[in-house]
């Protein structure tokens, strides 16, 4: 039963582990960002209305400067594209390590957010370019667990390393200085992972499958590629001018708005909480750094684990339901977090939620690429993007107002109201496709 699986996971291109290499260099250098970032601004003397601020400016520049990156892709190509993702990140965190002032901690997280909008906007048109039919779900589920899994392991890592350097240095561990040097080695890190990526050779087009079958059917946008809505016809001069990826999302706007919709919900639900996670355990239950650390390692080990399941998943229920169920399942659990007061509960519910919810992201992502043209991919992946961190543009403002006066309760609730919405809209516009 498991052989034709095992043997999918077997066939992934040169080029494909090779990406997958760099994946993880990238993944364990970033993790302790996503751990310590909160705490690092909190140490360094600011207000949580600063640290909202950095969120917001991280979101509001990858918002404002979406369209020229993307444009930028179609001129340099996947694999440079994602170089330079890589290089802004590592400049950012230098500048945090090296310059915590206000304005250049300012700088720092604006510097984030185009290389995390370069990620976006690469990462998956190259994996579809790296894979075929019989090996994209595979390719996507091995990213998705790297991302993740990787992540937790660097949490965990994370832990030690401010301890071995608040000891070297002679300072606190959960002082300022610890951690502007603990950015400093992420930094370094990052420019590691371009060895790899730059070995990488870039297909011009998606790799063929190994069989006839494995062909998929014609998407619905490429079955009316051809074809314009009539209030486009009317437009037909001005359409014309724009970029050719563009034009051709532009042609089905129906499916690119329900595409874009669940992603747009999450992002608002996950901005309110999902971030400052680390916060509320060590404040509800004082954790300190090593536990932070082991905690969200496992939560991710978990979930990457979990990711690879995706795709047995994915061939019984078909990935929307996947997604589906797997994501309706962790809304309960979510709550139950939240009103959790025992600290075992409280792991429990976290670990089990993150897992459920996060599962089946790859298989969404995947299944986007499948309904948007070759050529416009680059677009609807960063369009996806843009979604999933619409929310941090102001949602991270009303988080850290909440927090400050009426705790952590009520965004556990907006949050959970927010990510059950998303379900409903997935279902309601995809899952009725699926057998």
């Amino acid at each position: 039963m498991n052989a034709p699986g095992i043997h999918r996971w077997r066939a992934l291109e040169t080029g494909a582990r090779r990406y997958l290499l760099h994946l993880a260099i990238l993944t364990l250098s970033l993790s302790v960002v996503v751990l310590y970032y909160n705490l690092a601004v909190v140490a360094l003397g600011y207000s949580r209305g600063f640290l909202g601020i950095l969120q917001t400016v991280t979101q509001g520049v990858a918002a404002l400067l979406s369209l020229p990156l993307w444009l930028s892709v179609q001129r340099l190509g996947l694999r440079r594209a994602l170089a330079a993702s890589v290089v802004l990140y590592a400049v950012g965190l230098l500048l945090f390590a090296a310059l915590p002032q206000a304005a250049s901690l300012i700088v720092s997280a604006a510097f984030m957010g185009m290389a995390a909008v370069l990620a976006q906007v690469t990462a998956a048109p190259l994996m579809m370019r790296l894979s075929n039919d019989a090996t994209r779900d595979y390719l996507f589920s091995a990213s998705a667990a790297i991302a993740i899994g990787l992540n937790g392991i660097g949490n965990l890592g994370a832990g030690f390393l401010a301890d071995a350097v608040a000891y070297l240095l002679n300072v606190p561990p959960d002082s300022g200085v610890t951690y502007r040097a603990v950015f400093a080695i992420a930094g370094i890190g990052a420019l590691a992972s371009l060895p790899p990526l730059l070995l990488l050779r870039e297909p011009e087009h998606p790799l063929a499958s190994p069989s006839s079958e494995s062909v998929a059917a014609p998407t619905e946008t490429d079955a009316h590629s051809s074809s314009a809505p009539p209030w486009l016809a009317r437009a037909r001069p001005w359409f014309r001018r724009l970029p050719t990826p563009l034009q051709a999302l532009m042609r089905k706007p129906a499916l690119v708005v329900k595409l874009l919709l669940p992603p747009f919900l999450i992002s608002w639900g996950a901005a309110l909480l999902i971030p400052y996670l680390n916060l509320y355990f060590r404040e509800q239950f004082g954790l300190d750094n090593r536990a932070l650390g082991a905690l969200f390692a496992g939560f991710d080990v978990a979930t990457g684990l979990a990711a690879l399941t995706g795709p047995a998943l994915a061939a019984r229920l078909g990935k929307i339901h996947t997604v589906v169920v797997t994501r309706a399942v962790g809304i309960p659990l979510l709550l139950l977090l939240g009103a959790a007061s025992d600290l075992w509960l409280a792991i429990i519910a976290a670990l089990a939620r993150v897992v459920a919810f996060n599962m089946a992201a790859p298989l969404y992502d995947a299944y986007a690429m499948e309904q948007t043209e070759e050529r416009a991919r680059p677009f609807m992946i960063g369009l996806l993007g843009a979604a999933y961190s619409a929310g941090f543009l102001i949602a991270p403002l009303i988080s850290t107002f909440v927090q400050e006066r009426y705790g952590f309760r009520p965004l556990f609730v907006a949050t959970a109201a927010l990510y059950a919405l998303s379900v409903l809209v997935t279902w309601r516009f995809f899952d009725h496709r699926v057998s």
